[in-house]
């Protein structure tokens, strides 16, 4: 569907987590009936390059999918280069990228060269990851994760962590928050969540970037907080699962609207996206989703392209691309990372590619 171009826990070990995406798959999500792939020969026949940037968040699913793509190619006619959900935005409107990656929505006073498209590609949680010697358990409510990343909490010990870990010795360690310094689809994400499930305590707002508190420190990119954390004794982040597990980060159990603490994994991303809809323009929202074991800051992901471009081998490229990502592509979500879309988001994406056209 069309969008016009005027916009309007209990802490997991990282083994355990990786355990957890590797050995599950979605119920719902893409199989080998499900929907045509590319094939190899319509890959290798390509002639036009494509470029692609933005979104960190997602970062590892597609290096991981482009890779597979080049190689069937014989060359690489594929790339993105991870720069933020605002960046991948502005990069497309400004036509120096052929497709963008965004966790987030445009902006209402964001324009494009032309009418754009939402193509739904994995989900992930973002994980309320941490570095605290001696605690490898921890479970975070809504208010307090709130209160911490407004920096009203500033001591691990504080009697609102202490109170949901009760057989856990917290020390008197301060508490460094790391937050997004560059334009964000994870914030916006993530401070979506605060604003809904923490109403009563959140007050810094929703956005791409927000106005953190001065005592807190800022890092590009989901590989930056995740790395910042790591070398921060008492830090905590949010960040992608992705790169939270490939810097050791231990990773918080969050509070959903049932009253239970679930770890970021790939059952608890795919309770969330049993709970949410699809619209019509293919855009969902999945997070704080009141399912039965959802982890409530589960977040979407998207490819954004124009719906005509002047280039007739460009389109083909993209299309062949693009059906390559919803259908055999797939199977590199939970290697990465990431849960699959549901197969009905599926079908619905691999038939909008069709509106893809030059002209």
């Amino acid at each position: 569907m069309r969008f016009g171009s005027r916009m309007r826990w209990m802490a997991v070990p990282v083994a355990a987590t990786l355990a957890l995406i590797g050995c599950s798959s979605s119920d719902d999500s893409s199989d080998d009936d499900s929907a045509p792939a590319a094939s190899d020969e319509a890959i290798s026949s390509l002639s036009k390059k494509l470029t692609g940037g933005g979104a960190s968040f997602p970062d590892a699913f597609y290096q991981a999918v482009n890779a597979d793509f080049n190689e069937v190619h014989g060359s690489e006619i594929v790339t993105y280069a991870k720069s933020g959900s605002s960046d991948g935005r502005n990069q497309l409107a400004e036509q120096t990228v052929d497709y963008a990656g965004s966790d987030s929505l445009p902006k209402d006073d964001e324009t494009f060269a032309g009418d754009i498209l939402f193509f739904p590609t994995v989900a992930a949680p973002i994980t309320v990851a941490y570095t605290l010697d001696g605690v490898d358990s921890l479970n975070l409510t809504p208010d307090v994760i709130a209160g911490i990343f407004q920096a009203e909490i500033t001591s691990w010990d504080d009697p609102a962590i202490a109170e949901t870990n009760p057989d856990v010795t917290l020390p008197a360690q301060a508490i460094t928050v790391v937050h997004r310094s560059d334009g964000s689809g994870t914030t916006k994400n993530f401070t979506k969540y605060l604003e809904d499930s923490a109403r009563y305590v959140w007050t810094l707002g929703v956005g791409d970037t927000v106005e953190w508190p001065t005592s807190t420190q800022g890092a590009e990119k989901n590989s930056g907080v995740a790395e910042l954390v790591s070398q921060t004794q008492g830090a905590v982040g949010y960040v992608d699962l992705a790169d939270a597990v490939k810097s050791g980060l231990s990773l918080s159990s969050v509070e959903n609207l049932s009253g239970e603490f679930v770890a970021p994994s790939v059952d608890g991303v795919q309770a969330a996206l049993d709970g949410a809809e699809l619209a019509d323009d293919l855009t969902y929202n999945p997070l704080n989703s009141p399912g039965e074991g959802a982890y409530p800051i589960t977040a979407p992901t998207w490819i954004l392209t124009y719906t005509t471009y002047d280039d007739e081998s460009l389109v083909e490229s993209l299309k062949v691309y693009l059906d390559y990502v919803l259908t055999t592509g797939q199977d590199e979500a939970a290697s990465s990372g990431y849960v699959g879309i549901p197969e009905s988001f599926q079908t619905k994406a691999v038939a909008q590619i069709d509106e893809i056209t030059s002209g």
